[in-house]
C-alpha cells in the first residue's frame, strides 16, 4: 500500500474491512480475530477514529507485537504488517481456518465494529464454514403458520411450478423442507421475506471498485430477501455494471 492508497482508505472511514487505532490497542487480538472470522480487513495504527493521522513510533517493536498477538489466536492468524509513512498497517487477509478465537472468545466484524459472538452466533459461524451441515438443520425461528402468508405461498408455488391449490405443508414435507412441523434452513431461505432474520450475514453485497485494489469504491448495493429475490437482484446489478457487449458479425464466404 502506498501513501495515496492509504489516504483513500482513510477517506472512506471505518467500516466492515477497516479499523482505525491511535496507538497499539489492548484489544488488538479481538480486532484481528474479528476480521479473520469475516472476510479480512486492515487495522491502521496511528489514525484516530476521526481519520486524523497521528502516527506511531517504533514500528519494528509494534510490528512484532502485532505478529505475536495474531499468533496467539486459536488457531494462529496470518497477518501482514507494513509501514506507510508514520502509519503501521496490519493487513488481515481472509483466512481458511475459521472459526478463530482469541482468549477463549469468538469475535466477528459487524459493520464498523467488532462484536463478541453469542452461543447461537458461534453455531452460525460453524455452520457457515461447513463444520456443521446447515441446509437440513432445523430453523426454529421460522414459524410456518406465521411465515407462510397467503401472498408468499402462491409466489413460491409459481416459481417452482407447483400447483398452488395443494396443501403447503404437505408439499414442503414431500420436498423435505419441513420436518416434524419444523422448517429447515433451506426452506426458510426459500420462503422468508428476509433470510438475514434467520442466518447471520446471509445477504449479498456487490460493489464496483476502481482499479484492481479494494481501496476506492465507486458503487455498492446490498441485497436482502429470499434466495430467489437475492439472485434476481444480484444478476440484474451485475448485468448493469459489466461493460461487455456481444456484437454479432456476419461471416462472408470465399
Amino acid at each position: 500500500m502506498n501513501t495515496s492508497e492509504l489516504n483513500d482508505v482513510i477517506a472512506l472511514g471505518e467500516g466492515f474491512t477497516t479499523e482505525f487505532k491511535r496507538g497499539m490497542p489492548s484489544d488488538l487480538g479481538r480486532e484481528v480475530c474479528a476480521f479473520a472470522n469475516a472476510s479480512g480487513g486492515i487495522i491502521l495504527l496511528g489514525v484516530t477514529d476521526a481519520g486524523k493521522v497521528v502516527g506511531v513510533a517504533d514500528h519494528n517493536r509494534l510490528s512484532s507485537e502485532v505478529q505475536n498477538t495474531a499468533r496467539s489466536a486459536d488457531p494462529p492468524i496470518a497477518v501482514d504488517v507494513e509501514s506507510v509513512g508514520d502509519v503501521l498497517v496490519a493487513d488481515v487477509p481472509e483466512q481458511n481456518g475459521k472459526p478463530y478465537s482469541f482468549g477463549g472468545r469468538f469475535h466477528l466484524r459487524d459493520g464498523a465494529s467488532s462484536q463478541q459472538l453469542s452461543r447461537d452466533e458461534i453455531r452460525e459461524l460453524f455452520f457457515k464454514e461447513g463444520l456443521i451441515q446447515k441446509d437440513e438443520a432445523p430453523c426454529r425461528a421460522f414459524y410456518p403458520a406465521v411465515e407462510l402468508t397467503p401472498e408468499r405461498w402462491p409466489e413460491f408455488a409459481e416459481r417452482t411450478r407447483i400447483d398452488r391449490s395443494l396443501d403447503p405443508f404437505a408439499v414442503l414435507e414431500n420436498l423435505r423442507l419441513l420436518k416434524d412441523g419444523v422448517m429447515t434452513h433451506t426452506g426458510a431461505w426459500l420462503l422468508a421475506d428476509d433470510i438475514t432474520r434467520f442466518t447471520h450475514q446471509a445477504g449479498v453485497t456487490c460493489a464496483v471498485f476502481r482499479g484492481t485494489t479494494k481501496t476506492h469504491i465507486l458503487d455498492r448495493r446490498d441485497f436482502r430477501g429470499n434466495l430467489y429475490s437475492i439472485y434476481q437482484g444480484v444478476m440484474a446489478y451485475l448485468e448493469s455494471r459489466l461493460n461487455v457487449a456481444l456484437i454479432p458479425t456476419a461471416q462472408g464466404r470465399d
